[in-house]
């Protein structure tokens, strides 16, 4: 079986990646790791016999030993041996031979670079570069990465915690927190701003990496109050046994509304934090529809969301009022902070008549003349 040696003082142990621990041809015992990385034996006789060692992640994703500056051992240099990595509590967790149960620990700090989104671990100070991708459709953090000497051989490193927005002057970003061992937390910050994916009107991360797209699909709820505030709803995520991935969570946003007709996708520009309008939009993909108030006819908009196995259709309406301009163009009105915009319904989208006998259809112009709306978006009154 394949294995490594270490030498302490004129003593040479060897270990086979199986677990047991051999001196002199003979077995002494089993090795593991303890929480300082250090390659501890276990004597079958009683006693502990530590070593100290270097771990790193090689440019190829292969993790190697070394010791006293020279190179040890490659946990994927051995032929029909693979090993798997994965992560509990942020512990990394090495599996040296996919089909033999041990498994030993590794305990470093992880983080995510901002330039590359490339996971670097940092070990008792050396640092390992893990060149690979997150990549998830169910709003988990799973970063894939592959021995790149041979390209079947991926490894999945998944954490467990919740998202939290970062309003970033204007731009959506996602913080993970995420659970360590004792139970501490740590935060992966995504460079990047959030998107809807028009598709399914849900929030997504995307990046591009070496002529590749990334990225993560969250799964929630997306809500906007007539005020013009997004609300979006993380849905909880859980493993195939039951076990928590992902918390609920919710975050808000503020939205000003970017139009200048009623007419394709819904745009909005995203507020900074202080209020002001930034020059980051995000759209939602649906159509505007006619909403008729306890007051009068207003314009809303309808669009549907993918949850899973099913459609989710909401309406939203906008706090704004249909009026009728002086050149007789029915515009939809927004006043808000003494500020009055002015959106555009084109003639295609609205047909006028006389004057109704519910007043609610009905717009007044400049010079006291009374007009009915008979239809508007298809929708006749």
């Amino acid at each position: 079986m394949a294995g490594f040696s270490l030498t302490k003082g004129t003593d040479t142990f060897d270990f086979d990646i199986a677990g047991p621990v051999n001196k002199g041809g003979s077995r002494i015992g089993v090795w593991s790791t303890d929480k300082n990385n250090n390659i501890v034996v276990t004597k079958d006789a009683g006693g502990q016999d530590s070593h100290t060692v270097t771990w790193q992640f090689n440019q190829d994703n292969q993790l190697t030993i070394a010791s006293g500056g020279k190179p040890v051992f490659n946990f994927n240099g051995t032929a029909g041996v693979r090993p798997v990595y994965f992560t509990v509590n942020a512990v990394l967790k090495v599996k040296p031979n996919q089909n033999n149960v041990f498994t030993f620990d590794l305990h470093g700090e992880w983080d995510l670079d901002n330039d590359t989104h490339d996971l670097t671990l940092t070990i008792n100070g050396v640092t390992s570069v893990l060149d690979g991708f997150i990549q998830d459709p169910r709003s988990r953090f799973m970063y894939h990465f592959f021995n790149k000497q041979n390209l079947m051989q991926e490894s999945i490193l998944g954490f467990v915690g919740e998202w939290q927005l970062k309003n970033d002057d204007g731009v959506p970003k996602m913080n993970f927190n995420y659970q360590r061992e004792a139970g501490t937390t740590d935060t992966f910050s995504l460079p990047k701003g959030i998107v809807v994916n028009r598709s399914i009107n849900q929030f997504m991360y995307q990046y591009d990496k070496q002529n590749h797209t990334f990225g993560i699909q969250f799964v929630g709820m997306l809500q906007v109050g007539d005020d013009l505030q997004l609300t979006y709803s993380i849905d909880r995520q859980v493993s195939q046994q039951g076990q928590q991935q992902v918390a609920a969570t919710t975050f808000t946003i503020g939205l000003v509304l970017n139009k200048k007709n009623v007419s394709g996708d819904i745009e909005f520009f995203i507020k900074k934090t202080g209020g002001t309008i930034g020059t980051t939009t995000i759209g939602i993909s649906g159509n505007w529809t006619a909403k008729l108030g306890a007051n009068q006819l207003t314009v809303g908009f309808t669009f549907a969301q993918v949850r899973g196995p099913n459609v989710v259709t909401t309406t939203l309406g906008l706090n704004a009022t249909l009026k009728l301009a002086s050149g007789g163009q029915v515009v939809l009105a927004i006043a808000k902070n003494s500020t009055q915009t002015t959106i555009s319904i084109s003639a295609a989208d609205i047909k006028l008549g006389p004057a109704r006998l519910d007043g609610r259809l009905n717009l007044i112009g400049e010079n006291g003349h009374v007009v009915g709306i008979q239809v508007l978006f298809g929708i006749a009154f």
